[in-house]
């Protein structure tokens, strides 16, 4: 089977990110803060252009390995009481912020109409898993107090992330079921990787260095962030296709056509939904790796915020 044709709105991103980062460095082998700087980089034009929200504000949040900061994306004015998306950035679990993913949320929250409250995890290799799954649940603790005095609704509350985000939703979520049963009502997983074997046929088809997650990159990230692959990738918060999922939320689960993780998302929509899970699985034709962040180029971008949306709005999945 061959490759399928690049969308030409996603060629057009990668000659600017091409621009914005002429001389791209090794991830693999450059100092971590070089690299996090050089992401940001990339990043800085995709942000520029946002939906404006009538309130955005951060505040800082504790957690077991230290603080950390949350940003709100309210959508509504004040005195609302608005439903609200618990969101985890992507970025290989080593690099991405709140700023990275402004748009996204901005977006999110806009077509939506919730509350968007993006967590700010740390990061690996100084944390490795579970540290962040530990963030989200110091972030809900927080949320336990504060929640009425920020006009958010606690009996509405999703999760959902892209890429290394979605990975942690389904964790978190995982954890929640043994512990706080029909806390979240959705799940959001945006090209997310549940533990799919490298036999399959979107990494054999799109695990080279052309499509820009390579096979050696996504080593990188999993040693990074796993320390001992073959002891964590197994846990079940993160091989999540072996894992019980009884009782977890309903999920929208999104892919790029192009990505080597794409396979991970409808394996994962056919696994839950055998658990009794509803969840629906769309993939987007053209697109690469990354492409929720693109909206001012990619229809196919502007096309997921929607679907997005339209999933946290709908009475079923």
């Amino acid at each position: 089977m061959q490759p399928a044709p690049i969308d030409p709105q996603m060629q057009a991103v990668l000659t600017k990110n091409k621009e914005t980062v002429p001389d791209p460095l090794d991830v693999c082998t450059a100092p971590i803060d070089a690299v996090r700087k050089q992401y940001m980089a990339g990043r800085a034009f995709w942000n520029e252009v946002g939906p404006d929200l009538p309130s955005v504000k951060d505040y800082q949040v504790s957690a077991p390995a230290g603080p950390l900061t949350v940003r709100l994306y309210r959508p509504g004015t004040d005195g609302q009481s608005l439903p609200v998306l618990l969101y985890c950035h992507g970025g290989g679990f080593v690099y991405g912020n709140l700023d990275s993913h402004d748009n996204i949320c901005r977006q999110i929250a806009h077509r939506s109409g919730w509350a968007v409250l993006a967590i700010d995890y740390h990061l690996a290799p100084e944390h490795k898993f579970p540290t962040p799954l530990e963030d989200v649940h110091g972030v809900i603790d927080w949320l336990n107090d504060e929640a009425s005095a920020l006009g958010l609704d606690q009996t509405r509350v999703a999760m959902g992330g892209d890429s290394a985000g979605a990975s942690i939703t389904v964790g978190v979520a995982v954890e929640l079921r043994d512990t706080r049963p029909d806390y979240l009502k959705k799940m959001i997983l945006i090209y997310g990787n549940h533990g799919l074997g490298a036999d399959c046929q979107s990494v054999k088809l799109y695990g080279g260095e052309a499509y820009g997650l390579s096979d050696r990159t996504r080593a990188f990230y999993r040693g990074s962030y796993y320390g001992d692959p073959e002891v964590n990738a197994a846990d079940p918060r993160n091989a999540h296709l072996s894992a019980d999922l009884t009782g977890l939320p309903p999920a929208f689960l999104g892919a790029a056509e192009l990505d080597p993780l794409r396979d991970n998302s409808p394996a994962m929509a056919e696994a839950l939904s055998a658990a009794g899970i509803a969840a629906r699985c769309k993939i987007y034709p053209g697109m690469m790796h990354g492409f929720l962040h693109y909206t001012r180029y990619c229809d196919q971008s502007n096309a997921a915020h929607d679907d997005i949306a339209a999933a946290l709005n709908a009475d079923q999945i």
